[in-house]
């Protein structure tokens, strides 16, 4: 009788080892299958800010700040994931920057202004540093999936003029870096620049034929279409207008030989004109665009799809970011 039960019960662990195997193959095929749905917001960790306002200014310029990576699923809604990559100092501390010394104080800052993808699967983070000292722009790559390799950074030199700063990016499927530079930190002119992953080297001439910005315009938030490779931004006019535009660079000016800047529908909400800027857009693998921003008079921030056709914006949820990137598929 004991040696019936016996078998009996490795019968059913057996079974029970069999259906357990069973759920994790079948977890693990349905993460696999979403994870082109899986967006990555960036922000300054608070560990960050802390330490940007306790560094010297020549630590603001070789380092990047700690910084929180949440994983969400933009299907569910549900946070995945958390995860913190770590200050880096910079490899690269001798390259001398486009810097110099602010006639006012500024109180040490570090901020995120760039976030975007490769094709080996790692991040790009564009993070600018502002000090009495100057402003710093520093790249940091990373592969979020795996944890136990080393982020690499670099500070950006090559800015035509002192105290620019890189106020977005993306990464083209050949893994260049197309940047919007700011030549006041953050404000208008903006300029397209090409930056290299390699030794964080800007550049204004490229191939690419990068078009000239009108002068008085606010352009931001940089993202490639994953279907057919076209790129979008966000332009914000001198009355406040935020509209949805294409950098088309198939389609050459004949007076300049360069891209042009085609503005779309202006961002709206409920039926109402976005008030400000968004602060990210990204698309998923499979072509959607999502944004980052906040709604007026509103201090929190919300992950929004967006029509490409009219520009309407959906919101879906909360999400306390600055940025947003997809992870190549």
């Amino acid at each position: 009788m004991k040696l019936k039960i016996r078998r009996r019960q490795f019968g059913k662990l057996v079974l029970a080892s069999a259906a357990t195997t069973a759920i994790i193959n079948l977890a693990n095929k349905s993460v696999a299958q979403n994870s082109n749905t899986i967006v990555y917001g960036a922000i300054v960790a608070a560990k960050g800010r802390k330490q940007a306002k306790d560094q010297e200014s020549t630590d603001v310029a070789n380092t990047t700040p700690a910084i929180n990576v949440t994983a969400l699923d933009v299907v569910t809604l549900q946070q995945v994931s958390t995860t913190e990559v770590p200050s880096t100092a910079v490899d690269n501390a001798n390259t001398v920057t486009e810097s110099a010394q602010k006639a006012l104080y500024t109180e040490p800052t570090e901020r995120i202004t760039g976030f975007t993808s490769l094709s080996d699967g790692s991040f790009v983070f564009v993070v600018v540093g502002s000090s009495r000292k100057g402003n710093y722009t520093k790249l940091l790559i990373t592969d979020i999936k795996k944890p136990n390799k080393k982020p690499k950074s670099k500070k950006i030199s090559g800015f035509k003029k002192t105290n620019n700063t890189i106020e977005s990016v993306v990464g083209t499927k050949d893994d260049k870096l197309i940047c919007i530079v700011s030549e006041s930190g953050g404000t208008p002119p903006f300029k397209f620049a090409l930056v290299d992953p390699q030794n964080g080297k800007v550049s204004y001439e490229s191939d690419l034929a990068l078009p000239e910005l009108f002068p008085n315009r606010r352009y931001s938030n940089l993202a490639q279409s994953p279907i057919d490779g076209k790129y979008y931004l966000t332009t914000m006019n001198s009355e406040g207008i935020t509209q949805l535009a294409q950098l088309d660079l198939d389609n050459k000016s004949i007076i300049t030989g360069k891209g042009k800047i085609i503005e779309l529908s202006p961002l709206t909400f409920d039926r109402q004109a976005l008030a400000n800027d968004l602060f990210s857009l990204a698309f998923s693998p499979s072509g959607d665009l999502y944004a980052v921003g906040k709604l007026k008079s509103e201090q929190t921030k919300y992950l929004f799809n967006v029509d490409l056709k009219n520009a309407q914006m959906k919101r879906l949820t909360e999400f306390s970011v600055d940025k947003i990137a997809f992870a190549r598929s």
